[in-house]
C-alpha cells in the first residue's frame, strides 16, 4: 500500500463509518464547480494564459447527493476544467471557469480519454497549442460512483488536448513503455520539447493488467528515468543507479533550470524510497530528506544517450525543510540569471502524521534553503503549484484537515513571490519576478540578480558539478523541431474508402453538436460573506507596469495568439456562503443506494462497505483520524 494511500483510507473511512449508504438524488448531474468541496491529486498545467485542470479525486457535495453524515461523496473528477488567466480576477468574486465532461469517445479509436488521479499533465513545446495528459491511476475507492470507469491499457498513455480542433479534441499516442507510471517526479523542458518522468509506481488502477491483481509483484515502484520526447512521442527509460538512496521513489517533485549547463538541468527534490521492498510501503518506507538534491546534466544525456546521462549529489545548508511528500515545487531565475530558486509549499510526512502549511526556497548556486512562510494555519497536500506571469504561483486543489471542504472556495489560490504575500486576486498584469529581500542572504547581490554568492558555503560536494554551474547554456536557435502525428487506435476495426469516411464525419459532426450543448461556462460572483479575507492579503490595487517576457526562462514561455476560452452568455451562480455546508432545507427526492459488492474488500458487511484504494487489499477499520495531524496552529496562509 503507498503512502497516500493511507491518508485516503482516513479519509474515505471516515465517510463510511457514519453509515456508508450514499444517497442520490433522482437526477445525478454532478458539475465540478457546483459540487465543489474539495478536489485533489490532479494533473494541471498553465498554458497560453489559461490553467487546465484534469482528472483528479474530488470530494463532491451539494443537495443532489449526500452521504448519511452530509460529508460528501468522494469519485474521480471527470471533466476537463479550464480558467482564463488573461485578465486580472479574484476567486472570491468574478473567477470564470469553464467545465467540458470527458464522456465522449474518440470516433477514431473508440477510446474516452481518461480520468485519473496521480498524473501529470506537460505543456508541451512552446509552438504547440496543445496540452498534455500522461501518468496517473484510475480512483479504486468509489466504484459505484456514476463516473467510474476501469483501466485502459497502458500501451497508449499519452493523451493529448487541443482546444483549437475543429473535430475531437483529444488524441491517443503510444510513446513505447509498458506502464502507464503514477506518483513519479516530472518535469519537463519547454523549450526542447522534453518531458522527464522520475521513477514512480504502479498498482491496481493502472492497467487492465493490474486490476484488482493482489499480487505484490503489480504493485510496485519503477525504476528509471523516461525522457519523453513530445515533437516525436518517442521515449528512452535511462538508468538511475546514481540518483541518492538507488532506491526508484515517489510523491517528490523535480525542476528543470534551463539556464545552467549546455542544456539545462533537473533538480529532483524529496519523495519517498523503501530500500528493503521493490514496492512503496508506508511502514517500512523512508522519506529523502532536504540535506542534498540530486541533479542530473541534461546535455550529458544529449550528447550520449547511451550513457544513460550523469547524476550529481549536492548537499544543502539554511533552513532545511523537515522531510514529506506530495508537495509542490515552482522555479524561477532572476532577472539576470544570477541566480535560482526553487519554491516549495506544503506536503505532509506520512511516517509521522504531519502536514504542512509553509513555503521554503532552495537558492541556487548556493543552495541555501530560506524559510519564507512557516507555521500556516490550513496544512495542504496532493496539490500543485504553476508559475504564471512570471511572479505569481498559482496552487491548485490539494488536501486539507481543518475543514470538511476546501477553504478556498474555488480550489486556487495565488502566492506573490515578489512580496512573498498569500492572496485571492490572480494579476494579469504584473511585473517580472525580483528577488525578494528574504532570500538576499542567499544570493547577494539585489531584486534584479547580480547575485555574489557562486557556490555553495559547504563546498561543491562533487567538483564536476561545478564545471556544470560554468557552462555557458547553448541556447538553439529553433528548438521547435517536428511534431509527428500518429494517433494509435486501441478500439474498433478498420474503416476504409467511402463509407468508413462517411461514417467518420457523422460521428464527429453528432459528437460536436452534443460537445457544444454540454460547454456551459460558468462566471462565478461571490458576496462579502463568501469567506473570510485574510490579514496581509492583497486586494484591489493593480499593479500597472506590463509584463516583460523573460524569453530565458522557458519554463513559462508565452505563446502567441492566446485561447478565449470562454463562450458567450455565461450563467451566474452565486457560491455558497459556507465553504462545506449544503442547504440542509431545501427539498429534494433521494434514494438510498448501497454499493455494490465490487466495491468492498474483506470485513466489509451491508450498508458498511470498506472503501479500496490503490494498491489496498486488506483495508483496516473505518476508525476515524481527523486527517493526518498538521504543526502547531498558526495563522491561515495570507497572514503577515
Amino acid at each position: 500500500m503507498s503512502t497516500s494511500d493511507v491518508a485516503l483510507r482516513l479519509l474515505l473511512g471516515f465517510v463510511l463509518s457514519f453509515g456508508g449508504v450514499l444517497v442520490v438524488g433522482d437526477s445525478f448531474d454532478l458539475n465540478p464547480t457546483d459540487n465543489f468541496c474539495s478536489r485533489w491529486y490532479t494533473q494541471s498545467v498553465v498554458k497560453n494564459q489559461v490553467l487546465y485542470i484534469d482528472g483528479g479525486l474530488q470530494k463532491w457535495n451539494g443537495t443532489d447527493i449526500k452521504p448519511a453524515d452530509d460529508q460528501g461523496v468522494f469519485g474521480i473528477n471527470n471533466y476537463l476544467i479550464t480558467i482564463p488567466l488573461d485578465k486580472t480576477f479574484s476567486w472570491k468574486t468574478n473567477i470564470t471557469i469553464n467545465s467540458t465532461p470527458k464522456n465522449e469517445s474518440s470516433p477514431i479509436s473508440g477510446s474516452r480519454p481518461p480520468s485519473l488521479m496521480r498524473g501529470h499533465m506537460f505543456h508541451g513545446p512552446a509552438n504547440d497549442t496543445a496540452v498534455y495528459s500522461y501518468s496517473g491511476t484510475v480512483f479504486m475507492g468509489n466504484l459505484s460512483f456514476p463516473s467510474y470507469v476501469d483501466p485502459q491499457s497502458s500501451e497508449y498513455a499519452l493523451w493529448s488536448y487541443n482546444p483549437n480542433a475543429t473535430g475531437f479534441p483529444w488524441e491517443q499516442n503510444d510513446i513505447g513503455q509498458p506502464w502507464r507510471p503514477n506518483h513519479g517526479l516530472v518535469t519537463e523542458a519547454i523549450d526542447q520539447g522534453l518531458g522527464f518522468y522520475l521513477n514512480g509506481q504502479i498498482d491496481e488502477g493502472t492497467s487492465q493488467e493490474t486490476l484488482r491483481n493482489a499480487g505484490l509483484d503489480q504493485y510496485h515502484a519503477l525504476d528509471g528515468m523516461l525522457v519523453i520526447n513530445l515533437h516525436n512521442y518517442t521515449s528512452n527509460n535511462i538508468s538511475t543507479s546514481q540518483v541518492r538512496g538507488n532506491a526508484p521513489r515517489i510523491g517528490g517533485t523535480m525542476e528543470y533550470l534551463a539556464a545552467v549547463g549546455g542544456k539545462g538541468i533537473l533538480v529532483a527534490l524529496g519523495g519517498q524510497i523503501n530500500e528493503e521492498q521493490p514496492w512503496a510501503n508506508v511502514s517500512g518506507g523512508q522519506l529523502i530528506d532536504f540535506s542534498a538534491v540530486d541533479i542530473f546534466d541534461i546535455d550529458s544525456y544529449l550528447q550520449t544517450p547511451s550513457s544513460n546521462g550523469t547524476w550529481y549529489q549536492q548537499n544543502t545548508t539554511g533552513d532545511i525543510p523537515k522531510p514529506r511528500i506530495d508537495f509542490c515545487t515552482v522555479s524561477v531565475s532572476a532577472p539576470d540569471n544570477s541566480s535560482h530558486h526553487i519554491w516549495m509549499y506544503g506536503g505532509n510526512d506520512p511516517i509521522s502524521s504531519t502536514m504542512f502549511d509553509d513555503v521554503y526556497v532552495l537558492s541556487l548556486p548556493s543552495f541555501t534553503w530560506t524559510a519564507v512562510y512557516t507555521n500556516g494555519g490550513s496544512p495542504r497536500w496532493g496539490h500543485n503549484c504553476h508559475l504564471a506571469n512570471g511572479r505569481q504561483m498559482v496552487t491548485v486543489g490539494g488536501n486539507i484537515t481543518d475543514h470538511v471542504c476546501d477553504w478556498e472556495l474555488r480550489g486556487i489560490a495565488f502566492l506573490d513571490l515578489n512580496t512573498i504575500i498569500w492572496g485571492s486576486t490572480f494579476r494579469a498584469n504584473n511585473t517580472v519576478f525580483e528577488v525578494p529581500n528574504k532570500l538576499f542572504a542567499a544570493t547577494g547581490g539585489s531584486a534584479l540578480g547580480n547575485a555574489t554568492i557562486k557556490e555553495p558555503s559547504s563546498g561543491w560536494t562533487d567538483p564536476r558539478l561545478k564545471v556544470v554551474f560554468d557552462t555557458a547554456r547553448k541556447w538553439d536557435l529553433d528548438a521547435n523541431g517536428s511534431k509527428k502525428n500518429h494517433t494509435g487506435a486501441i478500439a474498433g476495426g478498420v474503416v476504409g474508402g467511402v463509407l468508413g469516411l462517411a461514417l467518420i464525419a457523422g460521428g464527429l459532426f453528432l459528437w460536436k453538436r452534443r460537445r457544444d450543448k454540454a460547454r456551459q461556462p460558468v462566471e462565478l460572483e461571490g458576496g462579502d460573506n463568501e469567506a473570510k479575507d485574510r490579514p496581509g492579503e492583497l486586494h484591489d490595487e493593480i499593479a500597472k507596469a506590463e509584463l516583460a517576457v523573460n524569453e530565458e526562462n522557458p519554463a513559462e514561455l508565452p505563446v502567441p495568439d492566446p485561447v478565449e476560452l470562454p463562450p458567450p452568455d455565461p450563467s451566474e451562480l452565486h457560491a455558497p456562503r459556507e465553504a462545506h455546508e449544503a442547504d440542509q432545507n431545501m427539498a429534494t427526492t433521494t434514494d438510498a443506494v448501497e454499493l455494490p459488492s465490487t466495491n468492498v474488500a474483506a470485513g466489509a458487511r451491508p450498508g458498511v462497505p470498506h472503501l479500496r484504494t490503490p494498491g489496498d487489499d486488506l483495508p483496516e477499520l473505518p476508525a476515524y483520524t481527523p486527517g493526518l495531524t498538521r504543526p502547531d496552529s498558526g495563522p491561515r496562509r495570507g497572514s503577515v
